[in-house]
């Protein structure tokens, strides 16, 4: 059997990234992405969450901002958990392998700290994996 799963995603935050550690330490960030496509007369716009692991969460999240335009590579994962109010959710997440800081045009900060408008990449290569290197967890 054949599987390939690799995403890459262009768009820009929604929220700001926000930091969280898991009970063993280690750091994960989450933010949503939103994805504007223009087809013909019409645009549609796609929004995904997205998590990012130990180094390359913390640097996202030191960098980038609501409204920062990035690139993200990675896979997608399906999970899923109990809501609030008892009932069987699911939902796929992006989690990402490789974000890349995209200038804003603007000559604002690009996230490398050249201020420029230029790009920087940021790697996970060096995490690891994900906690517990399964390449799923648990939780909402």
């Amino acid at each position: 059997m054949v599987a390939f799963n690799r995403v890459v995603l262009a768009g820009n935050l929604t929220r700001d990234p926000e930091l969280r550690f898991t009970q063993s330490g280690v750091p994960v960030a989450n933010f949503g992405l939103t994805v504007n496509c223009v087809r013909s007369k019409n645009e549609e716009v796609d929004f995904f969450d997205v998590t990012a692991w130990r180094e390359l969460g913390e640097t996202v999240t030191n960098y980038k901002k609501k409204g920062d335009p990035i690139l993200v590579e990675g896979r997608l994962q399906f999970r899923t958990y109990e809501a609030k109010d008892g009932s069987k959710r699911s939902k796929v997440d992006v989690v990402a392998d490789n974000v890349h800081f995209l200038g804003s045009g603007n000559g604002g900060s690009d996230g490398n700290g050249s201020g420029g408008s230029g790009s920087a990449r940021v790697s996970a290569a060096s995490r690891g994996g994900d906690e517990g290197g399964s390449g799923r967890r648990g939780g909402p």
